[in-house]
């Protein structure tokens, strides 16, 4: 590799082929070494191709931080540049470190992929993050995130096709396909490019770091990533989840006992429930006050479906039917800003997970 420089380039700071000695001996180190947002090329065999990485738009998730630390310390030679973007430089800096999924008052960066735009700074840093992707013009791009509660790895994409296929298969077999728009980098797929979203299960977990580290080496030295010719591995497909929300003035907490007045108490190991599945007999927390005045549950349509699939018995919180959850958090600020947990309706026959 070439010996490090840094540049500004636009709200990025450029670092084309760091010298191995100057990345540090682990991912935190190396995260503090980084001045800001950062944007780091390294040269490939072909340049005349190009992949693009993004992780760290969320910045209490640092399991894709970790992977490219450990394929830049290992000098893996890609079969193309490839291009890394970690964006939360700043706030996951924030001692001890990886610490808030995004700085307190500051707006989720993915996000912000989409109009409406402000003057908000992720809305900005989001829009350059765009600006360099379309003048690279790579051939795909993955973004690698982590779950805030134990789960298995999976990916999430808005477009299906072979080579978002291809994609996931490098990283994991569980595939979430969904119409839902929030803003988030992974809609671009459908006017710029082949672009999914990597789970790669909770922080905590031990696995999560391997899973990413090893997919982010296939990723960047295969020489096609875009075919299922390197793989012969069955994928697992979930469409169009629903999304279960808090409703506005409620509020959620942890517990084995109704911890609320007016809000939400779910039961601490519901995370244990993440890609499984829950029966009408499942107790999965408590409810004070009215079950509608406290969740929702849009369906990509926008229609309410929170009644269909949930109801109370002497205030606890039961499903109506046989469900499969994922995306289950046990951490109340993101069950506040984002979502308790996605499910999907499953057919009690076979188990499988059917469209919704």
């Amino acid at each position: 590799m070439e010996s490090a420089s840094t540049s500004d380039f636009g709200g990025f700071h450029h670092w084309k082929n760091p010298d191995h000695q100057s990345i540090g001996k682990t991912a935190l180190e190396y995260l503090q070494k980084l001045s800001g947002p950062t944007h780091i090329h390294i040269s490939g065999k072909d340049p005349s191709r190009a992949r693009a990485v993004v992780t760290l738009l969320h910045d209490n998730e640092p399991s894709g931080l970790h992977a490219i630390h450990e394929v830049l310390k290992h000098r893996v030679e890609p079969a193309v540049d490839i291009h890394y973007f970690i964006p939360s430089v700043d706030a996951a800096k924030q001692a001890p470190g990886f610490i808030y999924r995004m700085l307190p008052h500051h707006k989720d960066l993915n996000r912000c992929f989409t109009p409406p735009y402000s003057e908000s700074e992720q809305d900005r840093l989001a829009q350059e993050l765009l600006r360099i992707l379309t003048a690279l013009a790579p051939e795909c791009v993955i973004d690698i995130h982590n779950t805030s509660s134990s789960s298995p790895p999976f990916e999430v994409t808005t477009f299906m096709d072979e080579r978002h296929d291809a994609l996931v298969s490098l990283f994991t077999r569980r595939m979430i396909v969904t119409d839902l728009k929030l803003g988030s980098l992974m809609e671009i797929s459908e006017s710029m490019m082949p672009t999914v979203t990597i789970e790669c299960g909770g922080v905590q977990d031990p696995e999560s770091n391997l899973l990413a580290t090893e997919g982010l080496n296939k990723y960047t030295t295969y020489e096609n990533v875009l075919t299922l010719s390197h793989t012969d591995m069955s994928l697992e497909f979930f469409y169009n989840p629903i999304r279960l929300e808090l409703v506005e003035g409620s509020d959620i907490a942890y517990g084995d006992h109704c911890l609320l007045e007016n809000g939400v108490t779910l039961l601490p190991e519901i995370e244990h429930f993440n890609f499984g599945f829950v029966s009408p007999e499942t107790r999965l927390g408590f409810i004070s006050g009215e079950l509608r005045d406290c969740l929702r549950a849009n369906d990509p349509k926008g229609k309410e479906k929170l009644l269909d699939y949930f109801r109370t018995v002497d205030g606890e919180l039961y499903p109506t039917r046989r469900l499969k959850l994922f995306m289950v958090t046990t951490n109340p600020e993101i069950a506040r800003k984002d979502c308790l947990f996605y499910l999907l309706e499953a057919d009690a026959n076979s188990g499988a997970s059917v469209i919704l």
